[in-house]
């Protein structure tokens, strides 16, 4: 599968099945992305989730966008943080706003 798709929908389901807002997601979030497609460790991971609480937007979009641009850049970033656009709508909060700021913090994260 593509990786950026792959990226996508792997957060999609995320987002899908997980009830009680981002830190419901964070578990979840490390079971798929340390444990099962080793796409980042556990100590990033714990950084992630410490950097993510400290930076604006919500804290699921923010770890999806640092595991998406340790993957796939820029590119990878954009494609995992959007499976948020769902509950970005419902806030009525503008999604290209949010994803720009997500991709910001997830490139700060990393050191860029």
């Amino acid at each position: 599968m593509n990786l950026l798709l792959e990226l996508f929908s792997t957060f999609a389901k995320i987002g899908m099945f997980t009830f009680g807002g981002g830190y419901a997601m964070i578990s979840m979030i490390e079971h798929t992305c340390v444990e099962r497609k080793q796409w980042i460790t556990h100590d990033e991971m714990m950084n992630v989730t410490v950097i993510a609480e400290s930076t604006p937007g919500p804290i699921a979009i923010n770890c999806a966008t640092f595991t998406g641009y340790k993957k796939a850049g820029f590119p990878g970033a954009l494609a995992a943080s959007m499976f948020g656009y769902r509950h970005i709508a419902k806030k009525k909060l503008s999604p290209i706003l949010l994803i720009v700021v997500s991709a910001i913090a997830g490139m700060v994260i990393y050191g860029i």
